[in-house]
């Protein structure tokens, strides 16, 4: 990666924020197919190192909230949202005071359904740095909005758990519980949701998350499998398709994976 000046120097000057943002926006790699994940995390590390001061915190409240109008997707004003969504999430495990620990979740959890896919991502990437410092306070915080999750909640939630690094036996249990009740409420959707983009941005996450978690648990997890290959479902059927597809499961665990399957196809027959 390109050497780049200490972030701490340009973020310790209020006046030298300007030099702070042109130097994200430049080397953010956008507008482009792929930002520049790695820079975003040097950055959130950086300033996760920092005490804060008052004028610091606002700028990254500030940046984080930044809409769509004013920074459109795939342009570098969106990845100064991404840069400090991840910074909020690398914060929040280093003694916050509670009102800004509210106010980065805050911010955090709206990403979760915002209109660019970008900041979506940031969401769940804030959660996984919250999830590497504890994890009793990511299963703490995706346990709350389980109870009453959009569809965009529970993708930000699949994804932010669908990271190996955090996937403990723990972890894992609990990962595999979040996906029952994702799935359930696949299975009870409305046609009319069904055909909304939320729902689909679920439905394609779940895709992926699914194998994740049973690789890790594969016991339990193959069980969530059969239930929800032998349910009569065409969405719940794509998930479990495109979860099967995924070599953690067909190459490690090709026996189970081709039970499933025999339940999937019997059920959809």
């Amino acid at each position: 990666m390109k050497s780049f000046p200490a972030f701490g120097i340009l973020f310790g000057s209020r006046g030298r924020l300007g030099e702070l943002r042109s130097l994200l926006e430049s080397n953010s790699g956008l507008p482009g197919p792929r930002s520049n994940l790695e820079l975003g995390d040097a950055f959130a590390s950086s300033v996760a190192s920092l005490h804060l001061q008052e004028w610091q915190w606002e700028f990254l409240l500030g940046t984080a909230a930044t809409g769509a109008e004013k920074a459109p997707e795939n342009t570098p004003g969106v990845y100064l949202v991404f840069c400090a969504l991840l910074a909020l999430g690398a914060l929040y495990g280093k003694g916050l005071p509670r009102p800004r620990r509210r106010a980065a979740l805050s911010l955090i959890r709206a990403a979760a359904s915002d209109t660019r896919w970008r900041v979506r991502e940031a969401c769940a990437m804030a959660l996984q740095k919250i999830g590497e410092q504890s994890a009793e306070e990511l299963r703490t915080i995706v346990g709350s909005w389980m109870e009453e999750a959009s569809f965009l909640e529970m993708r930000a939630a699949a994804a932010a758990l669908a990271h190996p690094p955090i996937l403990d036996a723990e972890m894992t249990a609990f990962s595999l519980e979040v996906s029952r009740r994702i799935l359930a409420a696949v299975s009870h959707a409305e046609p009319a949701a069904r055909r909304q983009e939320p729902f689909k941005v679920l439905r394609q996450g779940m895709g992926y998350a699914l194998s994740v978690f049973v690789a890790h648990g594969p016991a339990e997890g193959f069980t969530v499998m059969r239930k929800t290959a032998a349910v009569r479902d065409h969405d719940l059927a794509w998930i479990i398709r495109e979860n099967l597809k995924k070599k953690r499961l067909s190459s490690e665990f090709s026996r189970e994976a081709q039970q499933v399957a025999l339940i999937l196809e019997e059920a959809n027959a």
